[in-house]
C-alpha cells in the first residue's frame, strides 16, 4: 500500500520554468510497443506526463517503448524495466528507488507544481511525494484494454513478460480519479487465455529486522491453480508453501534467521503454468 509521509513545502514568489526532461537513453529499449522476438519476453513501458506536459513551457508528450528482457525468463522489477527502456529514474532521499519522485527529470527540482494546496509547489525528493502531486503506478497484462492501479512500488514488484508498465502523474487528484496513461494496454501477441502471476513484498525497500513480520501479496489472471513454490534457502526464510488462493491473497511471513530470500509463486492456467519471484533482506 502506498505510504503517504509528511515532505517540508518549498515556496517562493516566483515561479520557475522546467527544466527540460532529459533524452530517453537510445542505447536501451527502442520506442513503441514490444514486437518479434520481444513481444512475449519484454515489456512496453508508457510514461504519461498529464498535466505536466507543457508546465513552464516545456512539452512533454508521451513516451511508450519497449523495455527488452535481456535474460528472458528471469524476473524484473517495474524500475529495472523502466531502466531497460532507457528512462532516466530518480527515486527519494529517504527511500532510494523504493519510491519513484521523477521520470526523465519530471518534476525538476525548479518546476513550480500548481497543487490546490501549495500553488508554487517544488518537489525536493526527500521524502514521498504528496498524495496530490506523484507519479502513479499503472499495469496491465496485455491481453485486455484496461489499466489496474498498482498498491505496490516498482521496487517490489515485478513485471509481466508481454505486458504494460504504466506511469501517470496524478496531480489534484484522489484514489478514485487518479488519471490512468492515456494509452491502450493491448498486446496483440498475448494469449488472453495464458495464466500470469505477481508476488510482491509489502515494505518499501523490502528489507526487516529479525523478529519483525511482513506480508506477501500475489495476485493472478486467468489461473486455476495458484502454489506457494518455493523459498530460496529452504530454512529461515519463514513458512511458505502449499495452496494459495484464486485469483490472490496475502499471507504474513516471520523469517527465524538473517538472510536474502526469496519466495517464489506459480500459477497454473488453460495456456500452461508461470511463475513470478519475490525477493526479502533480514537484517
Amino acid at each position: 500500500m502506498r505510504k503517504l509521509l509528511t515532505l517540508a513545502l518549498l515556496t517562493g514568489a516566483v515561479i520557475a520554468t522546467a527544466t527540460p526532461a532529459n533524452a530517453v537513453d537510445p542505447t536501451k529499449g527502442y520506442n513503441g510497443i514490444c514486437t518479434g522476438a520481444d513481444a512475449l519476453t519484454g515489456v512496453t513501458v508508457v510514461i504519461d506526463f498529464q498535466e505536466l506536459d507543457g508546465n513552464g513551457g516545456t512539452a512533454a508528450p508521451t513516451i511508450t517503448r519497449c523495455s527488452p528482457n535481456a535474460n528472458p525468463g528471469t524476473d524484473r522489477t517495474g524500475v529495472k524495466a523502466l531502466q531497460d527502456a532507457g528512462i532516466a529514474v530518480t527515486g527519494t532521499a529517504r527511500w532510494g528507488l523504493g519510491f519513484i519522485c521523477r521520470l526523465e527529470n519530471r518534476p525538476s527540482s525548479t518546476e513550480a507544481i500548481p497543487r490546490t494546496a501549495s500553488p508554487t509547489y517544488h518537489e525536493a525528493c526527500v521524502n514521498t511525494p504528496p498524495g496530490d502531486a506523484y507519479w502513479a503506478y499503472w499495469h496491465a497484462d496485455g491481453s485486455g484494454s484496461t489499466w489496474t492501479y498498482s498498491s505496490f512500488g516498482a521496487l517490489n514488484r515485478n513485471v509481466v513478460p508481454g505486458g504494460f508498465e504504466g506511469w501517470s502523474f496524478s496531480l489534484n487528484k484522489t484514489a478514485s480519479t487518479n488519471p490512468a496513461p492515456r494509452v491502450t494496454p493491448t498486446n496483440p501477441a498475448v494469449n488472453p487465455n495464458n495464466p500470469t502471476v505477481g508476488l510482491s513484498v509489502d515494505d518499501l525497500d523490502r528489507k526487516i529486522t529479525l523478529g519483525q513480520s511482513t506480508t506477501l501479496t500475489w495476485t493472478s489472471t486467468h489461473a486455476t491453480a495458484v502454489t506457494a513454490a518455493s523459498v530460496s534457502p529452504a530454512s529461515g526464510g519463514g513458512s511458505w508453501s502449499g495452496s494459495l488462493a484464486v485469483p490472490g491473497g496475502t499471507r504474513t511471513i516471520t523469517p527465524t534467521a538473517k538472510g536474502t530470500y526469496t519466495y517464489t509463486v506459480s500459477a497454473t492456467g488453460a495456456g500452461g503454468t508461470v511463475y513470478s519471484t519475490a525477493t526479502l533482506t533480514v537484517q
